[in-house]
Parts: C-alpha cells; structure tokens; sequence
C-alpha cells in the first residue's frame, strides 16, 4: 500500500493532466455525438413534378442490378445543378414491407451511371415522399443559372427505378410511385421478363439540391481538437508555473483558431461591413481598382457573389459550404467585377485592420478563394490582438495580471479576434494601455515604455469615440515614475492627451457635430464664455480675501446662492433651447417600416428629459441580459440577427471566475488611494455614458427602448473595473486565485464554443 501511494504521489502531475484530458475529451465527443444526431443527414429539396394522381408500379428485379430491369423516367436538370439524390413520392399499397431495397440511377443518353443510390423498403410509408441519396453527388455540366426552369420536352438524364425482394418477400405485393395524368409525357418500364411497356405521366419527384450528410463530423473533430489542445495545454502550463502571458498566447491562440471556424462567413459582428474596409486597403496595397463609375467596390469573380448580402447564413450548411471551399486557390487576383459594397469615402483607420488587411492581401496573393481568404483575415486579426493582450499581462502589475489574463481568455475577446472586427485590436490597445499606467503607478517607467504610454494614447483616440476618457488614466502615473525629469513628464502627458484628442476629432469630429446638430451652439458658447470669465473673476477675488476668515465665508455663502439660483436657471434653459419637432414633423417623419427619420440628438435629448429616462430605464430591463451576454460572449455572432445564446450557466460560471480573479489575496497592500479609485470609477463611469449617448443617436424617437447597445463596447474597460474591485477593502481571498481562474476561465470558453457549433448548426434545421 506504502509503494502505492508513493507511485501515485510521485506521479500525481500525469494522472491529474490525464484525468483533465480525458474529462476534455469525453465533454468534446458527447458535443460532437450530440451535434451529429441533430443536423446529419439533413436534405434541402426542390420540386421538379408535384403534379400526380394515379400510382404506377416499380418494376421488381430477381437481383442486383445486372438486368435492364427498371422504370424509367425522363428527367431535366439544370445547367451547374448540384444533385445529391431524388425524393419520391411512393405506395405501398397499404402495406408495411420488412424487407427488400429500392434503386435507383441516374443514367446519361449512353446509359452510363452518372450517380446512384438505395432505400431500405421498410423505411418506406404508403403515400408518403421518401429520400434516395447518392453515393456520390452529381453536378451538371455547364454554367449554373438559378431561374432556369426545369423543362421536361428537353429531359437531359433518366432516372431508373426498381427494387429487389429479401427473405420473406410476399410476391403479391407490390411497389408503387405517384405519377400526373401528363398524356405528353411517357415513361418507360421494363419487367423482369425483359418486357417493355410504355406509360403515360411523368413521376412525382423531387431533387435533393444539398445534403448535410456527416459534415458535422468535420466541424466537432476540428473544435473537439482544439479545445481540448487548449484546456489540456493550460492545465500542463498552469501547474508548470509558466507564466500567464506564455497561457493567454497559447491557449488564447487555440481557442481563437476554434471562434475563427466556429463563425461562419460573415456572421462575426459588423463583419461584412469590416470585411469590405479591409478588402479596399488591400486592393489600394496591391495597386487594384478600388471602385467602378458608380462608386461600388471592385472584387475578385469568386469574391463577387459574397458582397451581395450583408449578413451571412448559419447552419450546418453554411459550414458544409465552407470546409468544401476552404481549400480553393488558382482565384484570380484582379479586382475586375462591381460589387454591391459600396466604396468607404472616409477614411479607414488602418490602425484597426493591421492584421486582417495582412492575412486578405496574402490570401489574394496565393490565390486563395473567398473562404480560405477570410480565414486568413481572422487569423491576421486574431495573431495581432494576442499579440497586444499578452503583452497587457506581461505588463501589468503582478497582482493584477491574473485579471487581464482572464478577461483576455474571456469567450466575447476571443470571438471577435477570431473576426474580421475592428473590436479586436481595439481592445488590445486599451488592454496594453490600461496595464501599463496601472503598473506606473508602482515602477519607474523604462524608456521604451514611455514611448509606448503615449503611442498607445494616441493610437487609442481615433479608435472609437466613446473611448477617450480611458485616456486619462495617464494621469494615474506619477510623474516620478513616468520619466526622471518632471518637465519630460509633463511633456509626455501633454503630448499624449493632445495626439489623442487630435486623433478623436479628425475621425469622430463630424459624428460629434451631427448629434449636437440642434443644440443652441450660439447660446451654449455665451454661456460658456460667461462661465469661463465669472469663474476667472470670481477666482481672482477669492485669491485677495482668502486669508480674511470673515470675508471668505462671506464669499463662499454669496457663491452657493448664485449657484444655487444658477443651476435651476441653466437647467430650465437646456430643456428649452429651441423650439423641437412639431406635431406635423412628427406625424410625417414615420416611415414605411415604422421608424421614425428622427433620432436622439442632443438637443432632442435635453429637451425630452423625461421621455429619455424613461427609454433608458425600459432599456435596462429589456435589454440588460444581453448586455451582460455581449460583456461575457454567451451571445455568439451578430446578436441583432442571429439570437444565438448558450446556456445562462456558462455566464454565471464567467461572472463567478471573474470576482474570483478580482479579488485580491489577504495582506496584500492596496496602492490605489481614494482619490486613485474615484477618478478610474470617472473614466468608466464616462465610457459608459458615450456608449448609452451613441446608442441613442442611433435610436429613432418612437422607439422605447434603445437600439443598437451591445455590451461588448463595455469591454475595453472590465480590467479596469476588476481592478478597482481587486482594491477592495472588504472580501479577499487567502490564497491567490488568479491560476485556477484562468484554468477555469480556458474551460468555459471552451464549453461556449462546443455548445456554440450545436446551436449555429442546428440553426433552423427541417423537422
């Protein structure tokens, strides 16, 4: 018994990472058994005949398919028309068969089999369509035209039909098909005996134009692959003491490839409209026209047919249509066709698209096809947000680097890596920005790490609008540590809140102009220049009395009543600029699909108070679920067309693994003071607030709750959020969480994505 315990003891690493692998691998298999039960073998149909009113018997063979045995039904196919097997509409004379099996072939004007296929007799119900499959699917010769009818007086193949007896058989029954009365149509039946009859009608059936077959296989076997590769390789990294940016870069690399396959094409979020910025920064790279005479842009022949729609499908056909494609190359590389995007005139941020313009410029040279081209662009946009959030917990102070590890293992993260979203990369400057002035605050700063601070600011200001608060945590770093000369500290600061502002007004100056479009500018600049020179006088009296104690009560008393006058005078004038929208604007701005052409602006906002509280609180009790879900990813893809949501379990395992990362270990000190925290709360507080003040811009004004709000703008600022939690004063943990919390964090991510694959591809699946 001693030997034993000491062998387990010894060798205690390998049974936990076996026993993990083989929990991995079980949970990975059950996904995979589970999503084949659901969506293989899944047949889509388009009718060739529908017309039928009388039955026609199925010549029965001895054996085999030696003989001519067979009825045979002349049958039209369209030019490129993929076929996977027939759908017959079949009798059995009111009889259950228990055995023999129905053929059939598709055969040319030669009689050479061009694809073939089986039935067992007893799936067969009487009156009812049954499905023959081919072992191979055949496709059409010629060019493929979706409005070409099927035309019966010009039939460009035959269908044979028969069927053989098994044990058993009872010879005198018989197997039936449904056919129309059509007097100018024949179809030809050859008995056993060799005797030829001809019959009048043609047959009611219908083609198998795709089939989901065992492609679900594929999909679970790439993720199963990938997720375990990921929780088996954390675990062994996690307990080896390896470091959590080694974990974010592997682990966060395997489970970003598995979102990059797991999303079908064009369903990550926003990602047609990413996906046409980024191929016009590629076509300008490659020296390609950009757009036609009508300002469209210009694609590839194989790229053409995907910028026709703005939102890609879902299903187990959509992956099917992917891995079959995914290996295309020999694509032309000349941007020669007008697509239906139409050309970016602003410009593009290419900050945003580094990675993703990348991987599209290389796909286009090695004459990759759409599929293994967007494949490329995420996994551009995928290498370069690891990049950034692996360096964010290699700088960040190491108290804290269990909750930028967690946050960037977190499912939302890595779903939009794996995207073509601009998202990715701004999270990745945010994450880097974040830590390092977190970590400033306790370390003098290396020179390259001053240089980083202020690029990373200014990069950060033309991101996204609602971001430029996050700026001023810079703020946060003493200005002994951020440089050894104070003036080069000031001056770093400066420059990087002003390259930041420089570079928020060159690209959201116009958007910030059109939301206060019916704001009184005029008055509110009076005010303000009233404020600015009150405030001046006002500072400049206090200054000569502030050390006669009477006086400055005096002073101080007199300024709360004129504030105290002032604000309810302000306030009353802000609800009152301007005159609004009449109820004849108002009456006439409804358009056809119910939305008004009027949205939340400033102005409308200041004047309708009331009305907008009430919005933002319906809102709340609306939408805030999927809020959360957006922060957390368990809301997978676009969220405003696809409503693909996992379990609500997984999200309350992210919240719980969250606090636990957050809290911080007993007897740690706290470097954050008071006035530290109420400034990061500020910043947050701020990010939030642009984040509600754009959705309203977007929203129309009869609508009750907001549109377009989606947690994920939240997420830049979570490990601020978790780190002003971590400074707590009141829970703590007694020993440091931050390991089992990434572990745990690698594992939910995981379950997101294996559920995730089940309900993309189960996706209004046939009955």
């Amino acid at each position: 018994m001693q030997t034993v315990k000491s062998f387990l003891a010894r060798h205690r690493q390998l049974f936990l990472t076996l026993l993990v692998a083989a929990a991995a691998v079980l949970t990975a298999a059950w996904a995979g058994f589970d999503l084949s039960q659901r969506v293989d073998g899944q047949p889509v149909y388009e009718i060739v005949n529908d017309e039928y009113s009388r039955t026609v018997t199925i010549p029965r063979a001895e054996s085999g398919t030696d003989s001519a045995t067979g009825l045979y039904q002349p049958v039209p196919i369209k030019a490129g028309q993929r076929i996977y097997g027939v759908r017959l509409n079949l009798t059995t004379h009111n009889w259950a068969f228990r055995t023999g099996t129905l053929f059939a072939q598709l055969l040319d004007d030669s009689g050479a089999v061009l694809a073939q296929g089986s039935l067992d007799c007893i799936t067969i119900r009487d009156n009812t369509f049954a499905d023959l499959i081919f072992d191979q699917p055949y496709t059409a010769p010629g060019q493929a035209y979706e409005e070409e009818a099927y035309d019966f007086s010009h039939p460009s193949a035959t269908l044979r039909l028969w069927y053989t007896a098994g044990d058993g058989w009872d010879l005198d029954h018989l197997l039936g098909i449904w056919m129309s009365s059509d007097e100018g149509a024949t179809v030809t039946r050859i008995n056993a005996s060799g005797t030829r009859e001809t019959v009048r009608g043609t047959a009611a059936f219908q083609y198998v134009v795709n089939y989901s077959g065992s492609w679900s296989k594929l999909l679970s076997a790439v993720l199963g692959i990938l997720t375990v590769g990921a929780v088996v390789a954390g675990f062994v990294l996690l307990t080896r003491g390896a470091r959590l940016w080694q974990v974010v870069l592997a682990c966060g690399g395997l489970l970003g490839l598995a979102f990059a396959v797991l999303t079908p094409p064009l369903v990550g979020p926003d990602e047609y409209t990413h996906l046409a910025k980024c191929y016009q920064q590629s076509s300008a790279l490659l020296g390609q026209p950009l757009a036609d005479e009508n300002w469209n842009l210009m694609v590839r022949p194989c790229d053409a047919p995907w910028f026709g729609t703005q939102t890609g499908d879902i299903g187990i056909f959509a992956y099917k249509e992917t891995f079959e494609h995914l290996g295309d190359h020999g694509c032309d590389g000349a941007a020669t066709v007008s697509s239906a995007a139409p050309l970016t005139a602003d410009s593009i941020n290419n900050t945003l698209y580094l990675g993703q313009i990348t991987g599209i410029t290389l796909a286009r040279l090695l004459g990759l096809g759409f599929h293994g081209m967007l494949l490329l662009g995420r996994l551009g946009n995928l290498i370069f947000y690891l990049a950034l959030a692996a360096l964010a917990v290699a700088l960040a102070p190491k108290h804290l680097r269990g909750i930028f590890a967690c946050v960037a293992l977190l499912a939302q993260p890595l779903q939009l890596a794996g995207s073509l979203s601009a998202d990715a990369a701004v999270l990745g400057y945010l994450f880097c920005f974040t830590a390092l002035c977190l970590a400033l605050r306790t370390r003098p700063a290396r020179p390259a790490e001053l240089v980083g601070v202020v690029v990373l600011a200014a990069l950060i200001g033309p991101a996204k609008a609602i971001y430029l608060p996050a700026v001023l945590l810079i703020l946060l770093i003493p200005k002994e540590h951020l440089a050894p000369r104070r003036s080069v500290a000031v001056c770093a600061k400066v420059l990087a809140l002003v390259l930041a502002v420089v570079g928020w007004a060159k690209v959201n100056l116009g958007a910030a102009l059109y939301a206060a479009r019916d704001v009184d500018t005029v008055g509110l600049t009076r005010a303000g220049l009233a404020l600015a020179l009150a405030a001046a006088v006002l500072g400049f009296v206090y200054w000569k009395i502030r050390r006669d104690a009477r006086k400055r009560n005096i002073f101080l008393g007199g300024l709360a009543a004129a504030i105290a006058v002032a604000v309810p005078v302000a306030f009353y004038k802000l609800t009152h600029m301007w005159g609004g929208l009449t109820p004849e604007q108002l009456v006439g701005s409804i358009q056809e699909n119910g939305d008004s052409i009027y949205t939340y602006s400033a102005g409308y906002i200041c004047r309708n108070l009331p009305n907008t509280i009430k919005l933002l609180l319906r809102s709340v009790s609306a939408q805030g679920a999927q809020w959360l879900q957006g922060v957390l990813g368990t809301a997978l893809g676009e969220p405003i067309v696809y409503p693909i949501q996992v379990s609500w379990v997984l999200g309350v395992g992210f919240v719980l693994v969250l606090l636990a990362a957050a809290l911080p270990k007993a007897g740690e000190t706290l470097p954050l003071g008071r006035r530290t925290k109420a400034g990061c709360w500020a910043i947050v507080v701020c990010v939030i607030g642009l984040s509600f003040f754009t959705a309203l811009n977007w929203t129309p004004i009869n609508y009750t709750t907001l549109f377009g709000l989606q947690g994920r703008y939240w997420l830049p600022v979570l490990p601020l959020v978790l780190a002003l939690i971590h400074h707590n004063r009141t829970f703590a943990v007694q020993k440091d969480a931050e390991r089992g919390a990434a572990f745990a964090m690698l594992c939910l991510t995981s379950l997101v994505i294996l559920q995730g694959a089940g309900l993309y591809a189960a996706w209004q699946m046939p009955s």
